[in-house]
């Protein structure tokens, strides 16, 4: 029987997992990228958010979204970057086809296609059984911006950016991201509200290191193949050094 389910969720990748490829696809496009930390909320960027013509989200952002914070983080949803992990502590949150084509988003993208990464999919059907199709990050783009990490695996949110930034945009729009200098917005994390907390999870979980992200994210933005880059104010001051 296991055998059997083993080798039906192996078909089932083997025939819906594509290749997302953002040269193709955001060339020429106005991109907005919307994060999960706190500083989404220090301006009212939403309806210009919604006025890009691609808005990409990261992991439980479908499950947390609240139409009276849409002033703030928008409310068009296109692609979602996600761990596929679906546990909602550390992970994505649960991949919900109804809710995500309901909200518009029309791509779930993994953006690790490392081993651990096609077992992540993997798993993710062998649980659902799914026919939807899912993507994945081609190696090139993944290992382009992973080399700057030392070893430590990229943040989702972190795997969003530097991919995009490869990709000729007209323009991108980044807000919500703060490389962990500040909290998870709302609701994001229960339990990780605070800095201290945060810091303590990310450091027992070995995988991830901000300020690597950080450093990284800033050569990103000089080797950025798209025309025009704007960062929200409080990203915009970290860049710079300034505390925030």
């Amino acid at each position: 029987m296991r055998f059997r389910r083993n080798l039906y969720a192996f078909y089932l990748m083997a025939n819906s997992l594509k290749t997302f490829v953002p040269e193709e696809e955001l060339k020429g496009k106005r991109v907005a990228i919307v994060g999960a930390a706190d500083s989404v909320f220090k301006e009212s960027n939403g309806k210009y958010i919604d006025d890009h013509d691609v808005v990409v989200r990261i992991n439980k952002s479908p499950h947390t979204w609240r139409e009276d914070q849409s002033q703030h983080v928008g409310s068009k949803f296109t692609l979602l970057y996600h761990s596929f992990f679906e546990n909602d502590f550390s992970g994505g949150g649960k991949i919900d086809w109804n809710m995500f084509k309901e909200m518009g988003i029309q791509k779930v993208i993994n953006p690790n296609p490392t081993k651990e990464g096609l077992l992540a999919h993997f798993s993710y059907y062998k649980r659902h059984f799914s026919v939807e199709k899912t993507y994945m990050l081609k190696r090139k783009n993944y290992y382009f911006f992973k080399k700057e990490l030392k070893g430590f695996t990229p943040t989702v949110g972190y795997a969003a950016l530097a991919s995009i930034l490869q990709a000729e945009c007209k323009e991108v729009f980044i807000t919500g991201f703060t490389f962990f200098k500040t909290p998870y917005a709302g609701n994001y994390r229960p339990g990780l509200e605070k800095m201290d907390a945060n810091k303590e999870h990310i450091q027992n979980q070995g995988l991830h290191n901000p300020d690597l992200e950080l450093k990284a994210f800033k050569n990103d933005l000089k080797i950025a193949r798209c025309k025009k880059v704007i960062l929200d104010e409080i990203l915009g001051k970290i860049i710079e050094g300034e505390k925030v």
